[in-house]
């Protein structure tokens, strides 16, 4: 009995050095927080928001190249033909398919909110042009016709407003990705170019003349908005802390973007047998971006966060 009370009692003296031998034992086997933080990144859903400290801010700028084509909705003419609705096809506009093309250049603002989506803000100074062509002609007797060839140049310019979408297929250091939003944008100034050729038979004149009007500003002729859809692709490369990319975009206006009251009010048109179209713009664009981080981890060295 006696040996029984003391093989108990030195059991309960071994018990509190076994506990702490063992919590020792488990306070250097534990997992630091910089490696459970990342193994819960790795788990984490792709798409879900993260906490504010992984995140990034982006700010930089873009610049590059775009080519518009007008799209036609419903269309005007000040002659009209006798020989009834078939012949009036004879004075329906031809429009260039993206033909010359123009530069933009802006800021780019990008917040990325999780994994593989960030969301973009772009003000952008943007110039379009678009042209088309019409061609009259009058017939008489025998050789007397008059024919009349006018090339139409319009160069809009707006400041634009885009915000995009993105998400990264890939997170490497080459980054291919697509992107989608809405753009609004607001005109600030449009000119008209015209060049006529004309051959007056009628008169004498065998070889064609050719005219070139002046400038005319047709800011008048152009409601002041523009908005639409916009999608494309993009790769980007980091460079250090610095992302450099190149994107192609495709926008879809929506909006008709001829000022409608104004369209018989100009003398410098209508004189020449020209009144605009109801118009929507198709544009392409390709650009060059440069984004900075604005966010960096607290450590020795001057690494940006990468979400």
């Amino acid at each position: 009995m006696k040996y029984i009370f003391a093989s108990i009692a030195l059991l309960l003296c071994l018990l509190p050095a076994e506990a702490q031998r063992r919590a020792s034992l488990g306070q250097r086997h534990r997992p630091s927080q910089a490696y459970l933080k990342k193994k819960d990144k790795e788990k984490r859903n792709p798409g879900a928001p993260m906490p504010f400290a992984d995140s990034q801010v982006w700010l930089g700028l873009k610049g590059g190249l775009n080519t518009t084509r007008a799209l036609p909705t419903e269309r005007y003419a000040v002659f009209m033909s006798t020989q009834g609705e078939a012949a009036n096809a004879a004075f329906q506009k031809e429009y260039e398919s993206f033909g010359q093309v123009n530069f933009q250049f802006g800021v780019v603002a990008s917040y990325n909110f999780a994994q593989y989506l960030s969301v973009s803000f772009q003000p952008t100074y943007s110039n379009m042009y678009f042209a088309y062509r019409n061609q009259y002609r009058w017939f008489g007797q025998g050789n007397n016709n008059v024919e009349l060839n006018q090339t139409h140049r319009d160069q809009l310019t707006y400041i634009e407003a885009p915000l995009l979408v993105r998400f990264d297929i890939l997170r490497r250091r080459f980054r291919p990705y697509v992107q989608g939003g809405a753009f609004y944008g607001r005109l600030i100034g449009a000119e008209k170019f015209i060049t006529t050729t004309s051959a007056d038979k009628a008169s004498g004149a065998v070889n064609p003349l050719e005219n070139t009007s002046p400038n005319i500003g047709a800011r008048d002729l152009f409601i002041r908005s523009n908005w639409g859809w916009m999608g494309g692709l993009g790769l980007s490369y980091d460079v250090g802390n610095v992302r450099i990319g190149l994107e192609g975009l495709y926008r879809f206006g929506q909006n008709n973007i001829t000022n409608q009251r104004n369209r018989y009010t100009d003398d410098r048109l209508t004189s020449v047998g020209d009144v605009p179209d109801n118009l929507r713009l198709r544009n392409i664009e390709c650009y060059f971006t440069v984004v900075f981080p604005m966010k960096f981890l607290e450590k020795s060295g001057f690494d940006k966060v990468s979400p």
